[in-house]
């Protein structure tokens, strides 16, 4: 099958990437300007928003290690003497798992930006967003991954 191919198993990523990442600006600038015409969605109670907040905040620091690390094991346990059509298909699973994640838990502070509208939570996304940037699949990214050898690494680039 084309759509195999490893060049375009990494082109689907790339797709997928740029989706995700395009999803994220729109509903960040979305919940923005929900923030700033409309002001928060819920009343303004500080017991509420703290515990809304703190949740805002935790979520990433679970989710976004968990999403580094689950697919990185998956990433780790690819057979090297798989052929490389083979690795790419369980490379892009799990770099798809990883990717998901990271939007999910940009959607779900966003959402909490928009109810409680707390200014500090832009911080949060920007490094939600750093991290969205640096799992970027780049060919020489999934050659390091997957330790390729350069026959692999050209198959991979073509």
């Amino acid at each position: 099958m084309d759509n195999q191919k490893p060049a375009n198993q990494l082109r689907f990523l790339n797709r997928l990437y740029s989706i995700i990442f395009f999803s994220y600006i729109i509903f960040l600038i979305l919940s923005s300007l929900v923030v700033s015409n409309a002001g928060p969605l819920l009343q303004e109670d500080p017991g509420l928003f703290t515990i809304i907040k703190s949740i805002a905040i935790g979520f990433p620091i679970i989710l976004i290690p968990i999403a580094y690390t689950w697919p990185q094991r998956k990433i780790k346990a690819i057979d090297e003497s798989s052929p490389l059509e083979e690795k790419m298909i369980f490379y892009r699973k799990a770099l798809s798992l990883r990717l998901l994640l990271i939007l999910v838990v940009a959607l779900a502070v966003s959402f909490i930006f928009m109810l409680i509208g707390d200014t500090n939570l832009i911080m949060v996304l920007a490094i939600v967003l750093l991290f969205l940037v640096l799992s970027r699949p780049t060919p020489f990214k999934v050659a390091t991954d997957l330790g390729l050898s350069d026959q692999e690494k050209l198959e991979l680039m073509k």
